[in-house]
């Protein structure tokens, strides 16, 4: 247990202390000092209470690879180092910059690289390695989130044209509407789309009874977007002028389709795989601390 005491006596005239244990991990310490330099270096959490937890938790992890012979070697640290400043091409006093405009030493870099390769190794042995997901677990997941994978809105149209010649007169326009507005009332009457597009629409998709397949929104023509939109299965639009003549719509059906399993597989193991190493390190970190004496005095 490490104090730190100024010589400079307090108004009450007694000593000022200014260091003091803030943690007890089985038989090491944090100290407040050891605290304040773990919050400087953290710019992802600033809670004092949240960044000691965190140290407990890696005195605890250090403490199990020591006892299961998996730390890190000053050979492996050196060789680890040397590999760093030969991928960023540094030498030694380069590197040696390039740690002092972080606020590094060379002791310092050494020992959190140390630690973080320490940390790596046994999360690898005893975190990782036991993670696994199979495919039912994958196709589970794709179904219960299947919004999650859901692509554009496609609506399917099936259309009549009554086309109209390029550079159309006034004349060839109103004979057009005319011929339009009374085929509109005849499906009024009750006569069927798919046979009037047969004997009437000029459009090439009548060999295919108008239908244009499924269009994802956005991209049919702006006037068969717009008036597709107000429209349920099974209504009609029309008929409305377009550079082509006058239309008549009806939607045959909306839906939203899924990115196929396949596609998202990956995706979603990945997902998966990290959910599950969350529980497991989470699993694990409290049987370290089930198995240790830890008091946290902050």
């Amino acid at each position: 247990m490490l104090f730190l005491m100024t010589g400079i006596a307090s108004g009450a005239g007694g000593a000022v202390v200014i260091d003091r244990v803030v943690a007890v991990v089985n038989d090491e310490v944090i100290t407040m000092s050891d605290l304040y330099r773990e919050k400087a270096k953290r710019t992802d959490v600033k809670d004092e209470k949240l960044v000691l937890e965190d140290m407990i938790d890696r005195k605890l992890q250090m403490a199990a690879a020591k006892r299961n012979g998996m730390d890190v070697s000053a050979q492996e640290l050196s060789e680890a180092i040397a590999d760093i400043k030969k991928r960023n091409n540094l030498g030694e006093r380069q590197f040696e910059e390039a740690l002092a405009k972080e606020g590094l030493t060379v002791e310092q870099y050494g020992s959190d690289l140390r630690e973080q390769m320490t940390l790596s190794r046994l999360f690898n042995k005893y975190v990782r390695s036991g993670v696994a997901v199979d495919e039912q677990e994958a196709r589970s997941y794709y179904e219960r989130n299947a919004g999650q994978f859901a692509l554009p809105e496609e609506v399917r149209v099936r259309l009549l044209l009554v086309k109209t010649p390029p550079q159309a007169t006034a004349d060839q326009v109103e004979a057009a509407r005319i011929r339009a507005d009374e085929l509109r009332e005849r499906l009024r009457q009750g006569e069927d789309l798919i046979g009037l597009i047969r004997q009437y629409s000029d459009s090439p998709t009548a060999k295919q009874d108008g239908d244009l397949g499924f269009i994802p929104r956005g991209h049919a023509i702006p006037e068969i977007e717009e008036a597709s939109r107000l429209l349920k299965p099974g209504e009609y639009a029309g008929p409305f002028r377009t550079e082509e003549g006058y239309l008549i719509i009806r939607v045959e059906e909306i839906r939203t389709p899924a990115m196929p399993f396949e596609k998202v597989k990956d995706e979603i193991v990945k997902i998966l795989f990290e959910q599950k190493t969350e529980v497991t390190y989470r699993a694990w970190l409290q049987t370290l601390r089930s198995d240790s004496h830890i008091e946290n005095r902050l």
